[in-house]
């Protein structure tokens, strides 16, 4: 939900008053539980975005994030896998990449998700969890030096990211570091 909003005040007005509209009446959709007039309003924007390949990236963007949160995997990799193909903004197709590769490790397709991850890392160094993401998907697939080199080099980034210093700590067999004061690396 959090890459959700970042695009859409990113993307916002790309393609006037009628795509932001669709967007926020999906939105209210959902926080009423109305699924299927969420994903027809999601569909709206899409149809919407027109011919703009940056606005009809957002939006598709925006309804793969939906699609995955309901459960709708070929949607939301269908939808990922157009709008990967409509942007050329490095930046974007990194968050792109690294929300297919979040979809692929729930589907426990460790492979195609590691190679996500390290596509988006290639385009934007910086994005913040993609490291650990991808150190849990080696640690599944019991490449346990790698997974520990990328919890390391998450936490050199940022030596308190939690997601990483849990998912370290869960590797190295040592309790949450968390709910500790101090870890013991």
């Amino acid at each position: 939900m959090k890459r959700l909003l970042a695009l859409t005040i990113l993307f916002a007005g790309l393609s006037g008053p009628a795509f932001a509209g669709a967007q926020a009446d999906a939105e209210a959709a959902l926080d009423k539980d109305d699924t299927a007039r969420a994903f027809a309003l999601y569909t709206q924007a899409v149809a919407d975005a027109g011919k703009d390949p940056a606005a009809r990236a957002s939006a598709l963007y925006d309804r793969a994030e939906v699609y995955a949160r309901y459960a709708k995997d070929a949607d939301a990799l269908a939808d990922y896998d157009e709008a990967l193909a409509l942007t050329a903004d490095p930046a974007f197709k990194a968050l792109l990449l690294s929300s297919r590769g979040d979809l692929y490790a729930q589907e426990r397709r460790y492979p195609q998700a590691i190679a996500d991850y390290t596509q988006a890392l290639a385009l934007k160094p910086d994005l913040v969890g993609v490291l650990t993401a991808r150190g849990q998907a080696h640690q599944r697939q019991r490449e346990n030096d790698l997974a520990l080199a990328d919890f390391d080099a998450e936490l050199k980034a940022d030596p308190k990211y939690p997601g990483a210093l849990r998912a370290k700590a869960r590797l190295l067999g040592q309790p949450d570091p968390t709910q500790i004061a101090e870890h013991p690396w």
